[in-house]
């Protein structure tokens, strides 16, 4: 009886202490173990790893280099471009006493000339006229004179009749001259390459040239060249290969900057120091002022050198160097001294050994 009543009252304590805990920490409780339960079921839900799956190695992909071998062989430099056929013998007129106003221009570019035809005339008002005139005047003092010479008069009156005859001459002399002095006459016979753009009534200046006539039975050929420094190794002599019309045929320098004597106009020497002139040899009938042919003059030549692609050389700030390939992906880069160089070819002076390995600039 005495443990009935203790277990009685040990349940009657413990319902008394329940019921101090506050409703609100109860249920607070309550909902902490529903997500704790929650969440450990939705982790049972999950696929379970596979502990032996590893990820896939990615291989480095390997450079592949563009490399040349560093050889001997012959290199060559040239000078090529397009030389236009001229004639050596060129006349360009102009006025030379004085200007005027264009009466008219006789030919065009390409007119076959002879020597003495007319090509340009200045405005001269009634000259023409007055000329014709005064050759009346002196037609009639030289008849003046012989009637005097006939009939026997004085030697004062002679003598009269006879300075009548040279100042009728005079005037006639000086009436021609400056007919002569508006007038430009061909001076050789050939052909027309130039005229100025004038038009009736335009004013001309004295040496101002107005008209080009040359002679295509001696012609030579002439080359421009954008670089002066083009033309440095260029010397009259030097052989040249010519193409004309699909045919090749040789010629040679036959003037250079090097050759061609100091000139005190600007202009001249501007125009000297970047043009070489040449002939041709056999040269084939027909050929017309103006035409062209390809030429290519040798400059310089090495033999049994080392020599690279242009693509091998590097440059940077004066330093011309190349990268060598050592131990398959290695690079090295090495210092060079260049020699001749072409549009597509380098020859190596210093700095590289026959056989090694070059990569390219690309």
């Amino acid at each position: 009886m005495g443990i009935m009543l203790s277990h009685w009252r040990m349940d009657q304590l413990y319902r008394r202490r329940s019921m101090r805990i506050p409703f609100v920490l109860r249920w607070t409780m309550g909902a902490v173990m529903l997500a704790a339960a929650l969440v450990l079921a939705g982790c049972s839900l999950l696929p379970v790893e596979d502990d032996r799956l590893q990820p896939p190695l990615v291989q480095p992909v390997q450079e592949k280099l563009d490399v040349v071998t560093a050889a001997r062989g012959n290199i060559q430099t040239s000078l090529k471009g397009t030389a236009t056929f001229v004639s050596a013998n060129v006349k360009s007129l102009s006025f030379k006493e004085s200007g005027g106003r264009l009466k008219s221009i006789d030919v065009t570019v390409g007119d076959q000339v002879k020597a003495g035809d007319l090509l340009v005339e200045l405005e001269t008002g009634d000259l023409d006229y007055q000329i014709r005139l005064q050759r009346l005047s002196v037609e009639r003092a030289q008849l003046l004179y012989s009637q005097a010479q006939a009939s026997g008069v004085s030697a004062f009156d002679l003598h009269l009749k006879e300075l009548d005859l040279k100042r009728e001459k005079l005037t006639l002399e000086e009436m021609e001259g400056r007919l002569g002095n508006a007038r430009l006459y061909a001076p050789i016979s050939g052909i027309v390459t130039f005229i100025e753009a004038l038009n009736a009534g335009d004013a001309v200046n004295a040496y101002q040239p107005i008209v080009t006539v040359a002679d295509p039975s001696r012609i030579l050929l002439t080359y421009v060249a954008a670089n002066t420094k083009d033309l440095l190794p260029v010397e009259a002599g030097m052989p040249v290969e010519l193409r004309y019309k699909g045919k090749d045929y040789k010629g040679k320098v036959v003037q250079s900057p090097s050759n061609v004597p100091l000139s005190a106009d600007k202009t001249r020497a501007d125009r000297n120091a970047a043009t070489i002139i040449m002939s041709m040899n056999d040269a084939p009938a027909g050929i017309r002022v103006g035409d062209v042919a390809d030429m290519s003059i040798e400059l310089q030549r090495r033999e049994n050198v080392i020599v690279l692609p242009r693509s091998a050389i590097r440059s940077y700030l004066g330093r011309n160097y190349v990268q060598v390939a050592e131990d398959g992906d290695r690079r090295k880069e090495v210092d060079v001294e260049v020699g001749l160089m072409t549009p597509t070819e380098a020859e190596i002076v210093q700095g590289l050994k026959e056989g090694e390995k070059v990569i390219l600039n690309n």
